[in-house]
């Protein structure tokens, strides 16, 4: 299995890169450092040839930031670097990230055992709740498939086949990354996950922060409270594979 790490970094920034520099040699893999897209320096036209508006349902309630469509560009050009390549699968890690090396190793093994089966695989310092189906353990690390994943993940383990799968179907998107990836009524691939993983996440890069003041923040919230409903139904009526991977 050919297997290589990108992690993602802000190239104008010396820290981060040199912090990047820490995280791939803490992995353990042969990789690169990867610059996230800077959303803020897009055109205009290169932000409507990117971002659409309600793509699919439910309707995404929130408007992207910039940062957050950088984001999700930079994950499509590892997507597409693994097909250039021939990758069979990639390893992404924010730069912002610690590794703690033994929960990780039994992580990685976990996860690079079934991911040519699951196609994306979550790596999570904790569960998600809900419903899950248990695939398999090693050591502490233990594989699951979420109902319905939320949240930001820290690392990914990203199979050929999935890539290129949902490289084709972002074409245009009007979500957050995970959102997307989370969607799986629409993607027809039901991501997995791993806990504990070994990566250790800051909480900025955990959960985006709310808009400030009383009434963004009320409205913010009203619209995702809303929103989770929603995805929750869908997530119910789902045709993905409740034990991962995608819809034959």
């Amino acid at each position: 299995m050919e297997l290589r790490a990108f992690v993602l970094h802000a190239d104008r920034d010396g820290d981060a890169r040199a912090q990047a520099r820490t995280v791939l040699d803490a992995c353990g893999v042969n990789g690169e450092l990867w610059p996230l897209v800077q959303g803020a320096a897009l055109s205009v036209s290169d932000l409507e040839n990117t971002v659409g508006a309600e793509l699919f349902e439910p309707a995404y309630p929130l408007s992207l930031d910039t940062g957050e469509i950088g984001r999700f560009l930079t994950h499509r050009q590892i997507w597409a670097e693994i097909e250039r390549r021939g990758l069979d699968v990639a390893l992404t890690l924010d730069a912002a990230t610690g590794i703690d090396p033994e929960p990780f190793d039994d992580a990685l093994d976990l996860g690079l055992a079934h991911v040519g089966a699951l196609g994306y695989i979550e790596l999570r310092d904790e569960p998600c709740p809900g419903p899950s189906a248990l695939i398999d353990t090693q050591g502490p690390a233990t594989l699951t498939v979420p109902q319905q994943a939320t949240g930001r993940s820290a690392a990914q383990l990203v199979g050929h086949e999935a890539a290129a799968h949902l490289l084709a179907l972002s074409d245009l998107f009007d979500r957050p990354l995970e959102t997307f990836i989370h969607s799986h009524w629409h993607t027809g691939l039901r991501p997995a996950s791993i806990q504990p993983c070994g990566v250790i996440a800051p909480p900025t890069l955990a959960h985006a922060a709310p808009p400030s003041g009383v009434w963004p923040r009320m409205r913010y919230d009203l619209a995702q409270r809303r929103y989770l409903h929603l995805i929750a139904q869908r997530a119910q009526l789902s045709a993905a594979p409740t034990t991962g991977g995608f819809i034959n």
